[in-house]
């Protein structure tokens, strides 16, 4: 099992750094670089509205990741709103200065006073998270987000001057978050990272390459810098 899960790595960073290099391609090869200055000129007031929109649905899935937490840990610990947010908090932290993620949960949990080893004990499986309706609970706790995500992410493409379709916005957001999902991730290649399943995704209706990259990049600020922000000052207080 092991071997294959390390065969499985290898294969997920070859695609990924394939699609980085496809980007490099496409930023290359692309000439309107001139024009790179009129995306915020010719922004109407609905496309400021849908960038807006973006930062409103930004506390939403904030707090339905609060929610998502508490049914995480049900049968553990019994978490107040304010000690779900804090803990939620402090797991930003953990995961934007560790590889893929790792630092979110073991952040969170000392930020409870667990033991990390309690989130895959037998006793929270038989007791805890899969007990029904908190399993059934969480799943659909954890679409809702993706949906909120793919909102977010929508809106700001309009915002950069790429208007999807409801069709396409459905088709091509969720591939581009069904990859991000199992893709490697480093914080500080991030953002070129998902440029290049971005454009690979979305280029299919755009040529405006820096577009792509200005909606992915607005994207990361918004649900990764801001919380990362706002839990720093959180922790110095």
């Amino acid at each position: 099992m092991k071997k294959y899960q390390v065969i499985g790595r290898y294969v997920s960073w070859i695609i990924t750094l394939s699609a980085l290099v496809y980007l490099v391609y496409r930023l290359i090869t692309y000439d309107n670089y001139a024009g790179m200055g009129e995306l915020f000129h010719r922004a109407d007031a609905t496309c400021y509205g849908c960038l807006t929109l973006a930062l409103i649905l930004l506390p939403i899935q904030l707090f339905i990741e609060l929610i998502r937490w508490q049914v995480l840990l049900h049968g553990i610990q019994t978490l107040s709103i304010k000690d779900s947010f804090r803990q939620v908090m402090a797991g930003y932290l953990g995961a934007f200065i560790t590889p893929y993620r790792l630092g979110e949960y073991p952040a969170r949990l000392l930020q409870a006073g667990l033991d990390q080893s309690l989130l895959g004990s037998e006793w929270n499986w038989r007791k805890g998270l899969l007990n029904g309706p908190k399993w059934f609970q969480f799943i659909l706790l954890t679409l809702i987000r993706y949906l909120v995500w793919g909102c977010q992410l929508w809106a700001v493409l309009w915002f950069c001057s790429i208007p999807l379709t409801f069709s396409q916005a459905v088709v091509s957001i969720g591939m581009y978050y069904l990859i991000l999902t199992f893709a490697p991730s480093l914080p500080a290649a991030e953002v070129p990272m998902k440029g290049g399943w971005a454009v690979l995704l979305f280029g299919e209706y755009t040529s405006d390459i820096p577009a792509i990259l200005m909606a992915v990049t607005l994207i990361w600020i918004i649900n990764t810098i801001l919380p990362v922000i706002f839990a720093s000052m959180l922790k110095k207080s």
